[in-house]
This record gives structure tokens, C-alpha cells and sequence, in this order.
């Protein structure tokens, strides 16, 4: 399978994707987009044997619990092997659309307690549906729908469109956050998120964003012939960090978090021994394993702290993200993810989301993240921390004055 060239549009957008790598000071990167965060057995262990053979044996979950390969070798035998590889898979199921599929979910999708409906079927069909449509090939690479169960799990991702699940097989549709005035089941609601898709990049413009578009959400619903519903007040948003949750259906969902989102081959191919039916990525650098019974949860815990990941809800690991940092970004300035492991020392159960980045781009850093430290260019080191902002010259002061905030 030989990958097209990327258009004009793709190289403005520059968000990498299988068809379109990006040059990191590591090599070259593939972004594997996995919708609903989903991976099955076969699909790790594609992924374990595709970073080992042509990469540099690393990936990263990503911001919205996608999949990068680093190190990739040069040459253009290299990435059209590593899309044959991926197509087999089912991880590419459409060259136009690769960098389309940015579809997230709650790495429990219904299973857990307060969920609505589920929703594994409603992924299926948005991906489905974004592969099917020509217009949708067009899509900006940074728009992303939710599948939400009635938790909110994902929405601080802030997600361009959303379907969401009212209980008893119904379901709404969401745009930029606002409400559409329309109730229907799976089908339909996927079917009015598809056309809302559709209309923004008819719309045209430069936007990457629904809410970039001249008129955000009322111009889209405008076109939809549908009324936004009134703004409400942001519903509490459930996330799913280390540990056991016992689902609905009384069996139990087992989370790990990959420090910084790392993982690596033998991990990929732990993980599919110990969940033949796959598991599930999430935008928190965690590894969800589903439908287990309860006797196969200590085993399993055992087998994934022995793999280096952290189960422990109160580890300093968690809510903490960097960027690649130097070594792996050529425009990093400092190597924020040492920074950020000295740091998940420091770090107490509650303490709040924070995120380290190497330079002013402030890759992976979300829009809802209250404390963040970016190294600048010749202008020091910034630290906001819930509003408040202070530059320092080091990484080590930065992280000091963090630990002297949380003091307070």
C-alpha cells in the first residue's frame, strides 16, 4: 500500500498520521489514530512487531488517546510497509482518511456506574461513517468527536461534536459543547454528527476547530436545521484513573497508567496475552483491560505492575503529562520529561493536572489543564498554576515552586 502525497491542506495542518510522518529529532513518527481508544489482541501485537522492525522500539499514547511509532527509519519502503501492516491490521482502514478518525470514548464505554448507554457501537459507526464520506477526507486533523456514555469521560478534550447518550437508547448530539434541539437513537444521532461534520468543512476557511468556525456552533446547527438548545452549566465530567472499577454488569474494568504514555513491545504483547479481547487507550496515558471476572483481576494487576505500569490511584504519576522533550523533538529546549519524572516524586494523591512542555508550542498540553511549566525561547521557563503565572530561569526552580503552591 503506497501512501498518496499530502495535499496542500494536510501540510498546513502538519498533524502527523501514517500517510503523513513527521520528522522528530528521534526519526521519523506515525500517529495511529484509535477510535474509541480501542485496540484488539491482533492490533497490539501489530503494533509491538511494526516499533521493534522499522522503528526505535517506542510509542506514546497521545492527548486523545491515540498511538505514535518514533524512530521510524528513513525511506518511502519504510512508511508504505508500515501501512500494509496497519491496513491488515484494521488500524487503516482508509488512506484519505487517516487523520480523520479522531473519535474518543470513555475507556469504560458504558460499563461503568452512572453510564447511560453503551457506546462501542456508536464508535464503530462515526468511524465508519468519517471513512465513508468524501467530504469528510477534508476533515482538519485536530477536529475530534466523543462518544459520550453519560459520564463525560473525554469531555475536557473539549470535542468539536458529540454524541451522547440519554439512557434508554437515546441519544443526543452536542456541537462545540451546546445541544442540538434533537433526540434519536445510535443511528440517527451518528447520522446528525456526520452531517454536522460535514457542514463545517463545507463552511470552509482556515478553522481547525468548530468553534473557529465564523459563527461556531449556530452557524453549523444553522445548516443543519436544527436549534441549539440553551447553554447549561458543564455537567461534572467522571474520569477513570489506576485501579479496579466494578462495571454494570457486575464484572470489572482494571486500569494501568503508561508514565509519561510510554509503552513498548514486550508491554503491547503482555497486554494482549492478558486480554485477548483487547484494551483500551485513553487520553490519560492509561491502559484499560475490560470484562474481567473478579477472579482474574489480582493476577492480572500483578502482571501489569511487574510490566512497569502504575495501578496505584495515588501515584504522583497521575494527572501528569510532558511533551517529547529533547532527544525526540527537534524544537525542544530542555528535556522536560526527566523534569517531569523528578517531579511524580513530589506529588500527592489530588494534587491537580499538569503538564510540562519544552517549548512554546506547549504540545499536549489540554485547554483545561490548571498547571503547566513551558520552557521559552530567551524568555525563561513559565509557570501558570490555577491563573497565577511566574517565570523562572531552570526546570528545578520551576518544580520548587510548584511543591512551595501546593504547600499553601
Amino acid at each position: 500500500m503506497t501512501p498518496p502525497a499530502p495535499d496542500e491542506h494536510a501540510r498546513q495542518d502538519r498533524c502527523p498520521g501514517v500517510v503523513a510522518l513527521h520528522d522528530a529529532a528521534d526519526g521519523r513518527l506515525a500517529r495511529v489514530r484509535v477510535p474509541g481508544g480501542r485496540l484488539s489482541s491482533g492490533a497490539l501485537r501489530t503494533l509491538a512487531a511494526a516499533a521493534e522492525e522499522l522503528g526505535n522500539g517506542l510509542l506514546d499514547i497521545t492527548a486523545r488517546g491515540n498511538l505514535q511509532l518514533r524512530g521510524l527509519r528513513a525511506g518511502d519502503e519504510v512508511g508504505a510497509e508500515l501501512a500494509d501492516r496497519l491496513h491488515g491490521a484494521g488500524l487503516l482502514p482508509s488512506l484519505t482518511h487517516d487523520r480523520a478518525r479522531n473519535v474518543l470514548a470513555s475507556p469504560l464505554a458504558g460499563r461503568a456506574p452512572g453510564a447511560l448507554d453503551d457506546v462501542d457501537d456508536v464508535v464503530v459507526l462515526l468511524d465508519a461513517g468519517i471513512c465513508a464520506s468524501a467530504v469528510l477526507s477534508d476533515l482538519p486533523a485536530r477536529f475530534c468527536f466523543l462518544a459520550d456514555d453519560g459520564t463525560g469521560a473525554g469531555r475536557e478534550i473539549g470535542p468539536d461534536v458529540t454524541v451522547v447518550a440519554r439512557g434508554g437508547g437515546h441519544f443526543g448530539v452536542a456541537l462545540d459543547g451546546r445541544g442540538l434541539d434533537f433526540a434519536g437513537d445510535g443511528p440517527a444521532a451518528v447520522g446528525v454528527a456526520l452531517r454536522a461534520a460535514e457542514a463545517f468543512v463545507e463552511a470552509g476557511g482556515d478553522a481547525w476547530r468548530l468553534s473557529e468556525t465564523p459563527g461556531g456552533a449556530r452557524t453549523i446547527a444553522t445548516a443543519l436545521g436544527l436549534a441549539l438548545e440553551p447553554a447549561a452549566r458543564a455537567a461534572p465530567t467522571r474520569t477513570f484513573g489506576p485501579g479496579a472499577v466494578s462495571q454494570r454488569d457486575g464484572r470489572i474494568a482494571l486500569t494501568a497508567l503508561a508514565p509519561l504514555g510510554q509503552l513498548w513491545p514486550s508491554l503491547l504483547l503482555e497486554l494482549a496475552r492478558l486480554s485477548p479481547g483487547g484494551v483500551r487507550l485513553s487520553a490519560r496515558r492509561t491502559v484499560t483491560l475490560v470484562d474481567l471476572d473478579a477472579t482474574a483481576v489480582a493476577p492480572t494487576r500483578a502482571a501489569l505492575a511487574d510490566a512497569q505500569l502504575v495501578l496505584d490511584g495515588a501515584s504522583g504519576w497521575v494527572g501528569l503529562t510532558a511533551c517529547a522533550g529533547t532527544g525526540a523533538c527537534p524544537r525542544a529546549l530542555d528535556d522536560v520529561r526527566a523534569a517531569a519524572s523528578e517531579r511524580a516524586l513530589a506529588r500527592t494523591a489530588g494534587d491537580p493536572a499538569e503538564h510540562w512542555a519544552a517549548c512554546e508550542r506547549r504540545c499536549g498540553e489540554l485547554p483545561s489543564t490548571p498547571v503547566t511549566v513551558a520552557v521559552g525561547d530567551g524568555a525563561g521557563i513559565e509557570v501558570r498554576y490555577h491563573g497565577d503565572r511566574w517565570h523562572v530561569p531552570t526546570l528545578e526552580n520551576a518544580a520548587a515552586r510548584l511543591s512551595l503552591e501546593a504547600a499553601r
